[in-house]
Protein backbone atom coordinates (compact mmCIF):
# COMPACT_ATOMS: atom_id res chain seq x y z
CA UNK A 1 0.00 0.00 0.00
CA UNK A 2 2.85 2.35 0.85
CA UNK A 3 4.42 1.73 -2.58
CA UNK A 4 1.12 2.51 -4.27
CA UNK A 5 0.76 5.79 -2.35
CA UNK A 6 4.33 6.77 -3.22
CA UNK A 7 3.75 6.07 -6.92
CA UNK A 8 0.44 7.95 -6.80
CA UNK A 9 2.08 10.99 -5.16
CA UNK A 10 4.94 10.97 -7.64
CA UNK A 11 2.68 10.70 -10.68
CA UNK A 12 0.32 13.40 -9.39
CA UNK A 13 3.31 15.61 -8.70
CA UNK A 14 4.49 15.16 -12.28
CA UNK A 15 1.11 16.46 -13.49
CA UNK A 16 0.95 19.39 -11.08
CA UNK A 17 4.58 20.38 -11.71
CA UNK A 18 4.00 20.31 -15.46
CA UNK A 19 3.78 23.95 -16.50
CA UNK A 20 1.69 23.23 -19.58
CA UNK A 21 -0.86 21.32 -17.46
CA UNK A 22 -1.14 24.15 -14.94
CA UNK A 23 -1.24 26.91 -17.57
CA UNK A 24 -3.85 25.13 -19.70
CA UNK A 25 -6.00 24.51 -16.61
CA UNK A 26 -5.84 28.16 -15.55
CA UNK A 27 -6.55 29.41 -19.08
CA UNK A 28 -9.54 27.09 -19.47
CA UNK A 29 -10.87 28.20 -16.07
CA UNK A 30 -10.57 31.84 -17.13
CA UNK A 31 -12.20 31.08 -20.49
CA UNK A 32 -15.10 29.23 -18.84
CA UNK A 33 -15.64 32.08 -16.35
CA UNK A 34 -15.37 34.74 -19.06
CA UNK A 35 -17.78 32.91 -21.39
CA UNK A 36 -20.51 33.46 -18.81
CA UNK A 37 -19.36 36.69 -17.13
CA UNK A 38 -18.49 38.86 -20.14
CA UNK A 39 -21.94 38.73 -21.83
CA UNK A 40 -23.59 39.39 -18.46
CA UNK A 41 -21.38 42.45 -17.82
CA UNK A 42 -21.87 43.79 -21.36
CA UNK A 43 -25.65 43.53 -21.02
CA UNK A 44 -25.57 45.96 -18.14
CA UNK A 45 -28.69 47.46 -16.58
CA UNK A 46 -30.83 50.46 -17.44
CA UNK A 47 -32.08 53.04 -14.99
CA UNK A 48 -35.04 50.84 -14.08
CA UNK A 49 -32.74 47.98 -13.16
CA UNK A 50 -33.76 45.89 -16.16
CA UNK A 51 -31.24 44.29 -18.42
CA UNK A 52 -31.08 45.49 -21.99
CA UNK A 53 -32.70 42.31 -23.24
CA UNK A 54 -35.56 42.86 -20.82
CA UNK A 55 -35.97 46.60 -21.43
CA UNK A 56 -35.45 46.30 -25.16
CA UNK A 57 -32.61 47.32 -27.44
CA UNK A 58 -32.72 50.53 -29.47
CA UNK A 59 -34.68 50.07 -32.63
CA UNK A 60 -32.66 49.81 -35.82
CA UNK A 61 -33.34 51.97 -38.85
CA UNK A 62 -36.02 50.59 -41.14
CA UNK A 63 -34.71 48.43 -43.98
CA UNK A 64 -34.90 50.13 -47.37
CA UNK A 65 -36.87 48.31 -50.07
CA UNK A 66 -37.95 49.16 -53.63
CA UNK A 67 -41.16 48.16 -55.42
CA UNK A 68 -42.52 48.33 -58.95
CA UNK A 69 -46.30 47.78 -58.83
CA UNK A 70 -47.73 48.46 -62.27
CA UNK A 71 -50.85 46.46 -61.32
CA UNK A 72 -51.69 48.95 -58.55
CA UNK A 73 -52.28 46.18 -56.05
CA UNK A 74 -50.73 48.14 -53.18
CA UNK A 75 -52.05 51.59 -54.07
CA UNK A 76 -48.69 52.88 -55.33
CA UNK A 77 -46.88 51.65 -52.26
CA UNK A 78 -48.88 53.64 -49.72
CA UNK A 79 -50.62 50.54 -48.40
CA UNK A 80 -47.29 48.76 -47.95
CA UNK A 81 -46.23 51.36 -45.39
CA UNK A 82 -49.17 50.26 -43.23
CA UNK A 83 -48.85 46.52 -43.92
CA UNK A 84 -45.05 46.38 -43.58
CA UNK A 85 -43.99 49.34 -41.39
CA UNK A 86 -40.61 47.76 -40.67
CA UNK A 87 -39.50 48.62 -44.25
CA UNK A 88 -39.01 51.95 -46.03
CA UNK A 89 -40.47 51.59 -49.51
CA UNK A 90 -39.25 53.38 -52.61
CA UNK A 91 -41.76 53.29 -55.47
CA UNK A 92 -40.04 52.89 -58.85
CA UNK A 93 -41.36 53.82 -62.30
CA UNK A 94 -39.44 51.16 -64.21
CA UNK A 95 -37.70 47.88 -63.67
CA UNK A 96 -34.38 49.41 -64.74
CA UNK A 97 -34.65 52.01 -61.99
CA UNK A 98 -35.40 49.28 -59.45
CA UNK A 99 -32.48 47.14 -60.58
CA UNK A 100 -30.13 50.14 -60.36
CA UNK A 101 -31.17 50.80 -56.76
CA UNK A 102 -30.50 47.15 -55.89
CA UNK A 103 -27.16 47.15 -57.72
CA UNK A 104 -26.06 50.33 -55.94
CA UNK A 105 -27.17 48.77 -52.63
CA UNK A 106 -29.41 51.73 -51.94
CA UNK A 107 -32.05 49.19 -51.03
CA UNK A 108 -31.79 45.67 -49.65
CA UNK A 109 -34.02 44.19 -52.35
CA UNK A 110 -36.59 45.08 -54.99
CA UNK A 111 -40.00 43.61 -55.73
CA UNK A 112 -41.64 43.68 -59.16
CA UNK A 113 -45.35 42.81 -58.79
CA UNK A 114 -46.39 41.12 -62.03
CA UNK A 115 -49.87 40.00 -60.98
CA UNK A 116 -52.17 39.35 -58.04
CA UNK A 117 -50.34 36.10 -57.27
CA UNK A 118 -46.96 36.60 -58.93
CA UNK A 119 -43.91 38.75 -58.38
CA UNK A 120 -40.17 38.97 -58.95
CA UNK A 121 -37.84 39.38 -55.99
CA UNK A 122 -34.54 41.01 -57.01
CA UNK A 123 -31.43 41.08 -54.83
CA UNK A 124 -27.76 41.72 -55.48
CA UNK A 125 -26.53 38.96 -53.14
CA UNK A 126 -28.87 36.46 -51.56
CA UNK A 127 -28.30 36.37 -47.78
CA UNK A 128 -28.38 33.16 -45.82
CA UNK A 129 -30.99 34.10 -43.21
CA UNK A 130 -33.00 36.91 -44.79
CA UNK A 131 -36.77 36.50 -44.38
CA UNK A 132 -37.84 39.62 -46.25
CA UNK A 133 -39.14 37.70 -49.27
CA UNK A 134 -41.23 35.42 -47.07
CA UNK A 135 -42.76 38.39 -45.25
CA UNK A 136 -43.66 40.14 -48.50
CA UNK A 137 -45.15 36.95 -49.97
CA UNK A 138 -47.40 36.53 -46.95
CA UNK A 139 -48.70 40.09 -47.39
CA UNK A 140 -49.30 39.59 -51.14
CA UNK A 141 -51.17 36.35 -50.44
CA UNK A 142 -53.33 38.10 -47.85
CA UNK A 143 -54.18 40.84 -50.38
CA UNK A 144 -55.15 38.24 -52.99
CA UNK A 145 -57.42 36.39 -50.54
CA UNK A 146 -59.05 39.65 -49.53
CA UNK A 147 -59.74 40.64 -53.13
CA UNK A 148 -61.03 37.17 -54.09
CA UNK A 149 -63.39 37.01 -51.11
CA UNK A 150 -64.75 40.50 -51.75
CA UNK A 151 -65.52 39.57 -55.35
CA UNK A 152 -67.73 36.74 -54.07
CA UNK A 153 -69.46 38.94 -51.52
CA UNK A 154 -67.76 37.35 -48.54
CA UNK A 155 -66.58 39.50 -45.67
CA UNK A 156 -62.79 39.13 -45.91
CA UNK A 157 -62.27 40.59 -42.43
CA UNK A 158 -64.54 37.94 -40.87
CA UNK A 159 -62.75 35.13 -42.71
CA UNK A 160 -59.38 36.54 -41.68
CA UNK A 161 -60.53 36.72 -38.07
CA UNK A 162 -61.62 33.08 -38.21
CA UNK A 163 -58.28 31.97 -39.69
CA UNK A 164 -56.31 34.01 -37.18
CA UNK A 165 -58.17 32.78 -34.13
CA UNK A 166 -55.38 31.69 -31.74
CA UNK A 167 -55.42 28.20 -30.31
CA UNK A 168 -55.22 28.02 -26.53
CA UNK A 169 -52.93 25.28 -25.31
CA UNK A 170 -51.04 24.28 -22.21
CA UNK A 171 -47.99 22.04 -22.32
CA UNK A 172 -47.91 19.68 -19.34
CA UNK A 173 -44.67 17.71 -19.00
CA UNK A 174 -44.94 14.78 -16.61
CA UNK A 175 -41.40 13.56 -17.19
CA UNK A 176 -38.33 15.20 -18.75
CA UNK A 177 -38.24 18.21 -21.05
CA UNK A 178 -35.83 16.95 -23.74
CA UNK A 179 -35.73 20.27 -25.57
CA UNK A 180 -34.72 22.13 -22.42
CA UNK A 181 -32.26 19.45 -21.26
CA UNK A 182 -30.53 18.94 -24.60
CA UNK A 183 -27.66 21.41 -24.24
CA UNK A 184 -26.38 20.54 -20.77
CA UNK A 185 -26.60 16.85 -21.70
CA UNK A 186 -24.56 17.50 -24.83
CA UNK A 187 -21.94 19.48 -22.89
CA UNK A 188 -21.56 16.82 -20.18
CA UNK A 189 -21.20 13.96 -22.70
CA UNK A 190 -18.65 15.95 -24.69
CA UNK A 191 -16.69 16.71 -21.50
CA UNK A 192 -16.53 12.98 -20.75
CA UNK A 193 -15.43 12.25 -24.31
CA UNK A 194 -12.57 14.77 -24.18
CA UNK A 195 -11.56 13.64 -20.69
CA UNK A 196 -11.32 9.98 -21.69
CA UNK A 197 -9.59 10.61 -24.99
CA UNK A 198 -7.05 13.17 -23.78
CA UNK A 199 -6.05 11.63 -20.45
CA UNK A 200 -6.31 8.06 -21.73
CA UNK A 201 -3.62 8.84 -24.28
CA UNK A 202 -1.52 10.53 -21.58
CA UNK A 203 -1.74 7.43 -19.37
CA UNK A 204 -0.71 5.18 -22.26
CA UNK A 205 2.24 7.46 -23.05
CA UNK A 206 3.28 7.52 -19.38
CA UNK A 207 3.39 3.71 -19.24
CA UNK A 208 5.21 3.34 -22.57
CA UNK A 209 7.76 6.09 -21.96
CA UNK A 210 9.34 4.23 -19.07
CA UNK A 211 9.65 1.12 -21.23
CA UNK A 212 11.17 3.01 -24.13
CA UNK A 213 13.88 4.64 -21.97
CA UNK A 214 14.44 1.40 -19.96
CA UNK A 215 13.58 3.14 -16.68
CA UNK A 216 11.05 0.40 -16.02
CA UNK A 217 13.90 -2.09 -15.43
CA UNK A 218 14.96 -0.09 -12.38
CA UNK A 219 11.44 0.60 -11.14
CA UNK A 220 10.27 -3.02 -11.11
CA UNK A 221 13.19 -4.03 -8.91
CA UNK A 222 12.06 -1.68 -6.12
CA UNK A 223 8.31 -1.21 -6.69
CA UNK A 224 5.59 -3.81 -7.04
CA UNK A 225 4.24 -3.84 -10.61
CA UNK A 226 0.63 -3.67 -9.37
CA UNK A 227 1.37 -0.58 -7.31
CA UNK A 228 3.14 0.92 -10.32
CA UNK A 229 0.34 0.50 -12.84
CA UNK A 230 -2.50 1.36 -10.43
CA UNK A 231 -0.62 4.43 -9.24
CA UNK A 232 -0.10 5.64 -12.79
CA UNK A 233 -3.70 5.07 -13.88
CA UNK A 234 -5.32 6.53 -10.79
CA UNK A 235 -2.98 9.55 -10.82
CA UNK A 236 -4.00 10.32 -14.40
CA UNK A 237 -7.65 9.83 -13.45
CA UNK A 238 -7.42 12.15 -10.44
CA UNK A 239 -5.59 14.83 -12.44
CA UNK A 240 -8.19 14.70 -15.20
CA UNK A 241 -11.16 14.78 -12.84
CA UNK A 242 -9.64 17.67 -10.88
CA UNK A 243 -9.09 19.68 -14.05
CA UNK A 244 -12.69 19.12 -15.21
CA UNK A 245 -14.06 20.05 -11.77
CA UNK A 246 -12.06 23.30 -11.76
CA UNK A 247 -13.17 24.27 -15.28
CA UNK A 248 -16.83 23.43 -14.75
CA UNK A 249 -16.66 25.03 -11.31
CA UNK A 250 -15.43 28.30 -12.84
CA UNK A 251 -18.36 28.37 -15.26
CA UNK A 252 -20.88 27.66 -12.48
CA UNK A 253 -19.23 30.27 -10.23
CA UNK A 254 -19.68 32.87 -12.96
CA UNK A 255 -23.29 31.81 -13.47
CA UNK A 256 -24.11 32.13 -9.76
CA UNK A 257 -22.28 35.48 -9.57
CA UNK A 258 -24.13 37.06 -12.48
CA UNK A 259 -27.41 35.17 -12.20
CA UNK A 260 -29.29 38.33 -11.26
CA UNK A 261 -28.18 39.96 -14.52
CA UNK A 262 -28.69 37.13 -17.00
CA UNK A 263 -31.86 35.77 -15.36
CA UNK A 264 -33.03 32.58 -17.02
CA UNK A 265 -31.03 33.04 -20.22
CA UNK A 266 -28.49 30.32 -19.36
CA UNK A 267 -30.73 28.11 -17.25
CA UNK A 268 -30.77 25.56 -20.06
CA UNK A 269 -27.03 25.02 -19.43
CA UNK A 270 -26.65 25.37 -15.68
CA UNK A 271 -29.89 24.22 -14.04
CA UNK A 272 -28.90 20.56 -13.92
CA UNK A 273 -31.02 18.24 -11.71
CA UNK A 274 -29.38 16.44 -8.78
CA UNK A 275 -30.07 13.00 -10.30
CA UNK A 276 -28.20 13.95 -13.47
CA UNK A 277 -25.22 15.14 -11.42
CA UNK A 278 -25.19 11.87 -9.47
CA UNK A 279 -25.28 9.80 -12.67
CA UNK A 280 -22.62 12.00 -14.27
CA UNK A 281 -20.32 11.65 -11.25
CA UNK A 282 -20.84 7.89 -10.80
CA UNK A 283 -20.79 6.74 -14.42
CA UNK A 284 -18.31 9.39 -15.50
CA UNK A 285 -15.78 8.41 -12.82
CA UNK A 286 -15.93 4.65 -13.26
CA UNK A 287 -16.40 4.84 -17.02
CA UNK A 288 -13.31 7.03 -17.20
CA UNK A 289 -11.40 4.54 -15.01
CA UNK A 290 -12.49 1.69 -17.28
CA UNK A 291 -11.10 3.44 -20.35
CA UNK A 292 -8.02 4.57 -18.40
CA UNK A 293 -7.18 0.97 -17.47
CA UNK A 294 -7.65 -0.05 -21.11
CA UNK A 295 -5.30 2.68 -22.30
CA UNK A 296 -2.77 1.69 -19.63
CA UNK A 297 -3.08 -1.96 -20.71
CA UNK A 298 -2.42 -1.10 -24.34
CA UNK A 299 0.47 1.14 -23.32
CA UNK A 300 2.08 -1.86 -21.61
CA UNK A 301 1.91 -3.87 -24.84
CA UNK A 302 4.20 -1.54 -26.82
CA UNK A 303 7.80 -0.46 -26.29
CA UNK A 304 7.84 2.74 -28.35
CA UNK A 305 5.67 5.81 -27.89
CA UNK A 306 5.15 6.10 -31.66
CA UNK A 307 3.33 2.73 -31.58
CA UNK A 308 0.72 3.92 -29.08
CA UNK A 309 -1.68 5.49 -31.58
CA UNK A 310 -1.91 2.26 -33.57
CA UNK A 311 -2.21 0.09 -30.48
CA UNK A 312 -4.84 2.33 -28.84
CA UNK A 313 -7.05 2.58 -31.94
CA UNK A 314 -9.61 -0.05 -30.76
CA UNK A 315 -10.19 1.75 -27.44
CA UNK A 316 -10.35 5.12 -29.19
CA UNK A 317 -13.01 3.75 -31.54
CA UNK A 318 -14.99 2.47 -28.55
CA UNK A 319 -14.85 5.96 -27.08
CA UNK A 320 -16.10 7.46 -30.35
CA UNK A 321 -18.91 4.88 -30.54
CA UNK A 322 -19.94 5.81 -26.99
CA UNK A 323 -20.16 9.46 -28.02
CA UNK A 324 -22.22 8.59 -31.11
CA UNK A 325 -24.53 6.54 -28.89
CA UNK A 326 -25.05 9.63 -26.74
CA UNK A 327 -25.82 11.81 -29.77
CA UNK A 328 -28.31 9.22 -31.03
CA UNK A 329 -29.84 8.87 -27.58
CA UNK A 330 -30.53 12.59 -27.31
CA UNK A 331 -33.20 12.12 -29.98
CA UNK A 332 -34.35 8.61 -29.00
CA UNK A 333 -33.61 8.42 -25.28
CA UNK A 334 -36.30 5.83 -24.53
CA UNK A 335 -35.56 3.52 -27.46
CA UNK A 336 -34.79 -0.16 -26.86
CA UNK A 337 -31.22 0.15 -28.13
CA UNK A 338 -30.52 2.93 -25.61
CA UNK A 339 -31.91 0.82 -22.78
CA UNK A 340 -29.67 -2.09 -23.79
CA UNK A 341 -26.54 0.06 -24.29
CA UNK A 342 -27.04 1.70 -20.90
CA UNK A 343 -26.10 -1.66 -19.34
CA UNK A 344 -23.02 -2.25 -21.53
CA UNK A 345 -19.93 -1.00 -19.63
CA UNK A 346 -18.20 0.79 -22.51
CA UNK A 347 -21.36 2.68 -23.57
CA UNK A 348 -23.25 2.99 -20.28
CA UNK A 349 -21.11 6.00 -19.33
CA UNK A 350 -22.93 8.17 -21.86
CA UNK A 351 -26.10 6.12 -22.45
CA UNK A 352 -27.21 6.17 -18.82
CA UNK A 353 -26.40 9.87 -18.53
CA UNK A 354 -28.59 10.62 -21.56
CA UNK A 355 -31.44 8.46 -20.23
CA UNK A 356 -31.28 10.16 -16.81
CA UNK A 357 -31.25 13.64 -18.36
CA UNK A 358 -33.69 13.25 -21.24
CA UNK A 359 -35.61 9.99 -20.86
CA UNK A 360 -37.27 7.72 -18.33
CA UNK A 361 -35.08 5.58 -16.10
CA UNK A 362 -35.74 3.80 -12.81
CA UNK A 363 -33.39 3.94 -9.83
CA UNK A 364 -32.90 0.17 -9.96
CA UNK A 365 -31.68 0.46 -13.57
CA UNK A 366 -29.10 3.04 -12.52
CA UNK A 367 -28.00 0.83 -9.62
CA UNK A 368 -27.70 -2.35 -11.71
CA UNK A 369 -25.87 -0.60 -14.53
CA UNK A 370 -23.56 1.07 -12.00
CA UNK A 371 -22.68 -2.29 -10.40
CA UNK A 372 -21.95 -3.79 -13.84
CA UNK A 373 -19.73 -0.83 -14.71
CA UNK A 374 -17.82 -1.05 -11.39
CA UNK A 375 -17.34 -4.80 -11.86
CA UNK A 376 -16.07 -4.25 -15.42
CA UNK A 377 -13.71 -1.58 -14.09
CA UNK A 378 -12.35 -4.01 -11.49
CA UNK A 379 -11.85 -6.73 -14.10
CA UNK A 380 -10.09 -4.27 -16.40
CA UNK A 381 -7.84 -3.21 -13.52
CA UNK A 382 -6.82 -6.79 -12.69
CA UNK A 383 -6.24 -7.60 -16.36
CA UNK A 384 -4.20 -4.44 -16.82
CA UNK A 385 -2.01 -5.30 -13.85
CA UNK A 386 -1.33 -8.81 -15.21
CA UNK A 387 -0.55 -7.60 -18.73
CA UNK A 388 1.64 -4.81 -17.36
CA UNK A 389 3.58 -7.29 -15.22
CA UNK A 390 3.98 -9.65 -18.19
CA UNK A 391 4.96 -6.96 -20.68
CA UNK A 392 7.21 -4.95 -18.38
CA UNK A 393 10.46 -6.36 -19.69
CA UNK A 394 9.27 -7.38 -23.16
CA UNK A 395 10.74 -5.19 -25.87
CA UNK A 396 10.53 -5.19 -29.64
CA UNK A 397 7.40 -5.23 -31.78
CA UNK A 398 4.01 -4.37 -30.22
CA UNK A 399 2.25 -7.35 -28.67
CA UNK A 400 -1.29 -7.95 -29.91
CA UNK A 401 -3.92 -8.07 -27.20
CA UNK A 402 -5.06 -11.51 -28.38
CA UNK A 403 -1.52 -12.88 -28.07
CA UNK A 404 -1.16 -11.29 -24.63
CA UNK A 405 -4.27 -13.16 -23.43
CA UNK A 406 -2.85 -16.44 -24.76
CA UNK A 407 0.42 -15.82 -22.92
CA UNK A 408 -1.48 -15.14 -19.68
CA UNK A 409 -3.37 -18.44 -20.05
CA UNK A 410 -0.09 -20.30 -20.51
CA UNK A 411 1.24 -18.80 -17.32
Amino acid sequence: MRQFINVLKFELGSYFKNKSFVVVTILLMIAAFAAVAVPAVMMGKDKNGETQTEAGMPEEDNTAMAILDEQGIFSEGKELADLLPMYEWTVCDSEDELRDLVREESVEAGVVVTGPTSYQYIVENNEMFSNTQTVFEQVLAAKYREAALNEQGIDAAAVEAIYNTPMQSELIIQGKDSQNNFWYTYVLTFVLYMLILFYGQMIAVSVTTEKSNRAIEILVTSVNSNSLIFGKVLAGALAGVLQVVLILGSAFAAYETFKSRIGEMLAFLFDVPVLVWVVFALFGTFGYLLYAFCFGMLGALVSKTEDISKSATPVTLLCVVSLLVAVYGMYFSDSLIMKVLSFVPFTSTNAMLVRAAMGTVDIWEIAVSGVILIAACAVAGVLTAKIFRMGTLMYGNPIKFRNALKMLKQQ
